[in-house]
């Protein structure tokens, strides 16, 4: 009787399982079709509306909307454990707050919150869009850890708590399907969209970690803030032609501000990764290759205390395969070594295989997360608590409140505060590092939880040496080197290795500080500023209501005070002080009445017409661009190829905006064996022909960056690119910001200082025959990062105004917005576009 009544109970385990299984819909049940079947994707709103599925379907997964994305989007994040944990989540949450917060709780409280607390993992699905496959995955991860029941899914659900972010780029994901389904079928079959797959910054969104410029980084930044994971695996796809998935260790150079603790679990972490995959047959998995960790722009989660661990899977054409012989593979690829012991031996690449490699990676994650709970959480505690007792210099940062663009300042400190800084605000004047310092001035103390962040962001990077043999060239690191945002925001902070008094206040948050009018009786003109971006704005703001305004083209006096050449003045009228009003109360802007009209040259300025080039061949410059115009309320078109091709530019545009593009690509843009004809081509002969019009007729181009080599050709100036002849031996700076020297009685460097930063890479240097040079370099040029061979910029010029007919090219020979982060710089085409306009 006894043996029968557990017969029963065993069946009716048996059979409650597939019961279990039943009621949540598999993916393949909702899609119809199986995840990475060839030449199916599923789209954002299929995403979206599965994991909502599996919400109300299993008590396992929570799915939270964040936010909206930059398209108006759901952004989603599903949170997956086991149902018991699910009902203490904030009591998980808090475990997490604390322990990432050592000064809160003793050590003895935090032994207990790691013996209950779980191990956090967050994972980030397709980064970038048309890397697609671990978005399609997501939905097969949540069913699977919704559904199973055996021994090590369970011990995973016990034990983490997974932060799911099914789509980082939920309106590119979008974008992509929609390409891929509209060519299926056709020769397109898997090209390559003509346009972002972001509305501004496509594949740079995963080089927004520290400057959180966009709403996907804002968004993800919220989750990630909230639970402090231990683990985030960021999920992207490569070339296909090498390894077939790349796990840390990464190589040399780390940035020295990161944890050693934390570089060797990358390191544990990454090799048990590639261990289990190997285990599992699959092949072609390697470490140790190519990715550096030296940029927080990437990594972010290497200073709150987790592992950045990044996987890149070989990539198919999106949802069609490719087949890939195994001598057409990279010669690191086809043979055994230490980073990948076995090769892949070539064959068929299909959508599939990339799901089964991402979840495979994934679930290596999770287990070991699950498996080593304590271990992650304990040396979470650890690196904390180094970091709130640290006693090395430096001791402090200070942030002086008397800037000379205050409101740059005020941004910069929030993105400080946006990646979890703690921010004072001092009470009295106090001395530092033989300076004294007015009350008000902020101050961040690294020893803090997130002070090496700080540290990162505000010190001067020195890249390491690296060469590929020795005497040889550097080392290519993976990304930009330098990255020091004082410099680039043009913000004066002063680094304070020794510990000084002063009273402050935490803050809590900090407010873009409002302008000033000083009001005058029967004011003639009211003169404002021009060393400022809100300065611009005004500008903006002031010549789009139609008000008379003008840059001064010489030092003058008024009311006893000395005015400097490029202040900025608008006639009084009705309605001006109202107009004013409004400015100051959002922006930093100092008005001052004047009585009488300055007797100096002026520059009359008028609202521009700005065309912004935009190919078909998809600049993130161009993104950027449009961006950088976008925030500081900068009239501008789109002007695409046919509209260059169809002429009468005068007519609509005083100025034309060529972002960083290659020559051919302008020219010639996309073949039509690329791209279907609608996006085949460039401006073509004609559309140079009419850009040469346009400048002789009274019109001004403005080259940015790399953009300039298509002027210097095709208007024939006389200006050399000095540095494009020589190789890497010679010359090479790899990301790096650059002090360079302005002509300050330019208008295009109305408002600067002689001395300036500027971000320099993948850049021209000029040699000018003709125009004049507005910005030149030094005979010492490196501030942040690495330079060899920066004797070739001597005396170069950075900036060039060459007159053309009755118009003007200006060359702006850097990236002048670089990944909206260079608000230092933004002025020079602010500038440039206002000087740009023809007087009429």
């Amino acid at each position: 009787m006894v043996k029968r009544k557990i017969g029963n109970f065993v069946l009716a385990l048996l059979l409650f399982v597939p019961i279990i299984s039943a009621q949540v819909t598999s993916p393949e049940q909702f899609l119809g079709f199986k995840v990475g079947a060839d030449k199916k994707l599923a789209d954002m709103y299929q995403i979206i509306e599965y994991f909502q599925m599996l919400d109300d379907q299993s008590d396992r997964i929570t799915v939270k909307e964040i936010g909206k994305t930059t398209e108006g989007n759901p952004f989603i994040v599903a949170i997956i454990t086991s149902e018991n944990n699910q009902k203490d989540l904030v009591k998980y949450q808090k475990f997490q707050q604390l322990l990432a917060d050592p000064r809160q709780i003793s050590d003895e409280e935090a032994e207990r919150m790691i013996g209950e607390g779980k191990a956090i993992v967050m994972v980030n699905c397709s980064l970038h869009a048309s890397e697609i496959g671990a978005s399609q995955m997501s939905m097969e991860l949540g069913y699977d850890l919704a559904t199973k029941n055996d021994p090590l899914t369970e011990e995973i659900l016990d034990n983490v708590i997974l932060l799911l972010t099914p789509m980082h780029n939920p309106d590119g994901i979008q974008m992509v399907v929609d390409w891929y389904n509209k060519n299926v079928g056709t020769k397109y079959e898997g090209g390559r969209m003509p346009w972002l797959y972001h509305k501004y910054v496509g594949h740079d969104n995963n080089r927004d970690w520290y400057m959180f410029t966009q709403v996907e980084s804002q968004l993800t930044l919220k989750v990630h803030n909230a639970w402090h994971p231990q683990v985030i695996v960021d999920m992207h796809q490569m070339g296909s032609r090498g390894a077939r998935l790349f796990v840390p260790p990464y190589v040399d150079p780390y940035e020295p501000n990161v944890d050693p603790i934390l570089r060797q679990q990358v390191a544990m972490m990454g090799t048990f990764i590639a261990s289990e995959l190997t285990a599992q047959g699959k092949a072609g998995v390697a470490h140790s290759i190519g990715f550096d960790a030296w940029t927080p722009a990437r990594a972010y989660h290497h200073y709150h205390g987790g592992i950045r661990i990044l996987t890149e899977a070989a990539s198919a054409r999106v949802a069609t395969s490719i087949t890939v012989r195994q001598e057409d593979l990279s010669e690191s690829a086809r043979e055994p070594s230490v980073k990948m012991p076995l090769p892949w031996k070539g064959g068929e690449w299909r959508l599939r295989d990339i799901v089964e490699y991402d979840y495979a990676a994934v679930k290596a994650a999770l287990t070991n997360a699950a498996g080593l709970r304590e271990n992650w959480l304990r040396n979470f505690y650890r690196i904390h608590k180094k970091a709130v007792n640290r006693t090395d210099p430096p001791y402090a940062f200070i942030i002086p409140i008397d800037q000379r663009d205050l409101s740059t300042a005020v941004k910069m400190l929030n993105v400080l505060k946006l990646g979890a800084v703690e921010i004072h605000k001092t009470s009295n004047v106090f001395t530092a590092e033989g300076r004294e310092f007015p009350a008000g001035s902020f101050i961040v103390y690294i020893a803090q939880p997130y002070g090496g962040f700080a540290k990162t962001l505000l010190e001067r990077q020195v890249y390491p040496e690296i060469r590929e043999t020795p005497g040889g060239p550097l080392k290519t690191p993976y990304d930009v080197v330098g990255h020091t945002l004082p410099l680039l925001m043009e913000v004066d902070v002063v680094q304070a290795d020794k510990p000084f008094q002063v009273e402050t206040v935490l803050l809590d948050e900090i407010k873009t500080p409002k302008g000033k009018l000083e009001a005058v009786e029967s004011a003639y003109y009211y003169a404002w500023g021009h060393a400022t971006n809100d300065d611009i704005v005004a500008l903006n703001r002031l010549a789009a209501k139609g008000h008379d305004i003008f840059w001064t083209a010489e030092n003058f006096e008024a009311n006893g005070k000395k005015y400097p050449q490029g202040t900025m003045i608008v006639k009084n009228r009705d309605g001006l002080l109202e107009d004013i009003g409004s400015i100051i109360q959002d922006l930093w802007v100092r008005f001052e009445g004047l009585w009488a009209e300055p007797k100096v040259k002026t520059y009359a300025l008028k609202e521009p017409r700005v065309g912004l080039y935009k190919s078909w061949t998809a600049s993130m410059d161009e993104g950027w661009t449009r961006w950088v115009l976008e925030q500081y309320e900068v009239p501008f078109k789109s002007v695409f190829d046919k509209d260059i091709r169809k002429g009468n530019l005068n007519g609509i545009f005083d100025v034309v905006i060529i972002p960083d593009l290659r020559e051919s690509a302008i020219v010639n843009g996309m073949s039509d064996t690329d791209a279907p004809p609608e996006y085949a081509g460039g401006i073509g002969v004609v559309g140079i022909e009419n850009l040469i019009a346009f400048v002789k007729n009274g019109g001004t181009v403005i080259t940015l960056n790399g953009g300039a080599d298509f002027a210097i050709k095709h208007f024939h100036l006389g200006v050399e690119n000095s540095i494009s002849g020589l190789n890497r031996r010679e010359f090479f700076i790899p990301g790096s910001i650059l002090k360079a020297l302005n002509d300050t009685t330019h208008p295009i460097a109305y408002g600067f200082e002689r001395d300036a930063a500027l971000f320099y890479r993948r850049s021209p240097a000029f040699t000018v025959h003709e125009g004049r040079g507005v910005v030149r370099y030094p005979t010492e040029t490196l501030l942040s990062g690495w330079a060899t061979g920066d004797k070739h910029l001597i005396n170069k010029s950075a900036i060039v105004d060459v007159p053309y007919g009755e118009g003007k090219v200006i060359l702006i020979g850097f990236p002048v917005v670089y990944r909206g982060q260079s608000h230092g710089t933004f002025r020079y085409l602010f500038n440039a576009i206002y000087y740009g306009v023809r007087p009429t």
